[in-house]
């Protein structure tokens, strides 16, 4: 069965088809929908999905993950870190994860610790921890960064410490 639904894409909204199956589902934590093979970030879509698909609600794997405390894939360390400029690198943080979760809904910030003068990021992709460290670096200029892959790729430790 084909129903119509709204999808915004860069600002814009576009009326696309969607055809519902019994593989529909949607993330009752992060609200994401699952269509198409693959996970989507749209409030309205997910609205929709509830109220007039019925599709499944579950949680996402990402949101299973975080939810079981089962790992994580990647680790952003920022050191050495003033108490003036905390706040603004939270918020820093908070944004660069929304704006990823936007983009893919698997990217997510599991935790963010604030341990004195360290904050230490969990994330479920390690993409994720590695675009957070970068950009943290390029907007606070003066700081050391490291990267440090695992052998397989799949974790990353990105260490930034501050002048």
């Amino acid at each position: 069965m084909k129903k119509s639904a709204e999808i915004i894409h860069s600002n814009k909204m576009v009326k696309q088809e969607v055809k519902t199956h019994a593989g529909d589902a949607i993330c009752k934590r992060c609200h994401a929908v699952y269509f198409h093979k693959r996970w989507h970030a749209d409030h309205k879509l997910y609205a929709e999905f509830k109220v007039h698909h019925h599709a499944a609600e579950i949680l996402c794997g990402e949101c299973k993950m975080i939810e079981q405390k089962d790992g994580f894939g990647g680790e952003v360390v920022l050191k050495n870190i003033k108490a003036a400029d905390k706040p603004e690198i939270i918020r820093e943080i908070k944004n660069i994860g929304a704006r990823a979760f936007r983009r893919d809904p698997e990217d997510q910030i599991i935790k963010i610790e604030d341990r004195g003068k360290t904050i230490r990021v969990t994330t479920t992709e390690n993409q994720l921890a590695l675009s957070i460290g970068k950009q943290i670096a390029a907007s606070h200029k003066g700081g050391k960064l490291e990267i440090k892959l695992s052998k397989d790729d799949k974790l990353v430790r990105v260490v930034w410490v501050s002048k």
